[in-house]
């Protein structure tokens, strides 16, 4: 159970680690499984998984037991929700100007197998490895530049707010959109055959080489520009965004920030940490869960630090956001969070759970997935944190899916329900998705 998770960056949303969790059909307890992407060679074994590849089948099996868990299926850009079906065809709704109604030739795809969002723009990337895109015509990474369109060798796409960037088989990357946040590629990264992930910012785009090493460009006062001391490390294992800074993890467990020079300095008491284990920001503040299973945050609004009784905790594992809080989950299946905005005011129907095994978010609403597969929400009523109109459909459900202002929970039955801002796609029952988009199959024998 759990959402797949994808690579963007919408607005002050960021992206996050995703974590899937496996469970004992009669019991509803985790079980122990293991977990392989289809085209690696090495599984692991456990009742959770952080899925850093969302957009590969993964193999989960126990004993004899085998599914596949289908590429990330839905995902949301700041006005509309786009699904992959089964078929490899896109569907989107939402607000039509900005991507909730593709034009004629992405409707007519039958080998999608990736879908990307910017701010208000939509990117698939097809079996064949070329890519397209659509959106506002207001957003200039709605428009592939002819040279990027006729390539066929796209393995991976990252979105940035105004930005896309996609990776290519020969470990290149190549970006549209607007060029002061990182749509024009300098031509040394441009040269680079070692990249392999990206991460985007408000205004610039960071990439992780294979040696371990971080390249930037953008907007040089916000992230576009190392700072030499991280220019010359060697060890790092992930990135992550807020609002206008970066961040980065590396190997070792450590972590170190650059961007907008104003925002609040990591603590020593955390900096001197060397046991990070995840790293994720919203628009103002960073949270970072350690391997003992505590949390540690800092950035620049009043509440960023957890409160006592939350920084006791050493039973944290695992640990998202919306663009204004934190929120953790707890081995109990209890949720913890803190911050500002309502999602920090945890109702007592949520705090009452002990049997939480994922956490979805958007902009600024949660919804807790339960082990018997009933999804709660909480937050701004205008943007999901209400789900009473569709209560009685969030049964059986799989994985929730945030957009910006949005979600979707897509059932185990293949019904598709969303709900928040109905402009922008939050509409109830998605019938034309009925049975045509699936969480998972069977592996064949």
């Amino acid at each position: 159970m759990g959402a797949r998770g994808s690579h963007r960056v919408v607005g002050t949303f960021r992206p996050q680690s995703y974590r899937l969790v496996a469970l004992d059909a009669e019991t509803l307890r985790p079980k122990e499984v293991t977990w392989q992407y289809e085209r690696d060679r090495q599984s692991v074994t456990g009742h959770a998984f952080l899925d850093t590849q969302p957009y590969e089948r993964l193999m989960v099996g126990s004993g004899k037991q085998r599914i596949v868990l289908n590429p990330s299926n839905i995902i949301g850009n700041f006005p509309a929700l786009c699904a992959l079906r089964n078929d490899g065809k896109p569907h989107a709704w939402g607000w039509a100007e900005n991507g909730g109604d593709p034009p004629e030739e992405i409707k007519q795809l039958t080998d999608v197998v990736e879908i990307s969002s910017s701010m208000a723009a939509f990117a698939v990337r097809r079996a064949t490895g070329h890519v397209m895109a659509w959106g506002s015509s207001e957003n200039p990474s709605s428009m592939v530049p002819d040279d990027i369109a006729a390539l066929n060798d796209i393995v991976a796409l990252y979105g940035g707010a105004y930005v896309f960037v996609a990776r290519r088989s020969s470990g290149q990357i190549v970006a549209w959109g607007l060029e002061q946040t990182g749509g024009r590629l300098p031509r040394e990264i441009a040269e680079l055959t070692d990249i392999v992930d990206a991460m985007g910012a408000e205004f610039a785009f960071a990439a992780l080489r294979g040696n371990g090493q971080v390249v930037a460009w953008g907007d040089s006062r916000y992230g576009g520009e190392l700072p030499e001391e991280i220019g010359t490390l060697r060890d790092v294992v992930q990135l992550a965004s807020a609002g206008d800074v970066l961040a980065l993890r590396r190997a070792n467990g450590r972590i170190a920030v650059w961007g907008n020079p104003t925002f609040t300095p990591i603590p020593s008491e955390i900096a001197e940490l060397d046991d990070i284990v995840d790293l994720v920001g919203n628009d103002s503040a960073f949270a970072a869960r350690r391997a003992n299973g505590q949390v540690v945050a800092w950035g620049f609004l009043p509440g960023t630090t957890p409160p006592k009784e939350i920084a006791d905790l050493t039973d944290i594992v695992h640990v998202t956001c919306t663009s204004s809080a934190f929120i953790a989950l707890r081995s109990t299946g209890q949720v913890v969070a803190w911050a500002t905005g309502q999602v920090a005011l945890l109702p007592s129907v949520i705090r009452q759970l002990t049997d939480v095994v994922a956490i979805s978010t958007n902009h600024e609403a949660a919804v807790a997935l339960r082990s018997n597969g009933e999804a709660i929400a909480w937050g701004d009523p205008e943007t999901g944190g209400d789900s009473t109109c569709v209560a009685p459909l969030l049964t059986h459900v799989r994985a929730v899916y945030g957009g910006t202002r949005t979600f979707a929970a897509l059932r185990e039955d293949g019904r598709v329900i969303a709900w928040g801002d109905a402009h922008k796609g939050g509409t109830g029952e998605q019938k034309a998705l009925y049975q045509l988009i699936s969480y998972a199959e069977k592996a064949a024998p």
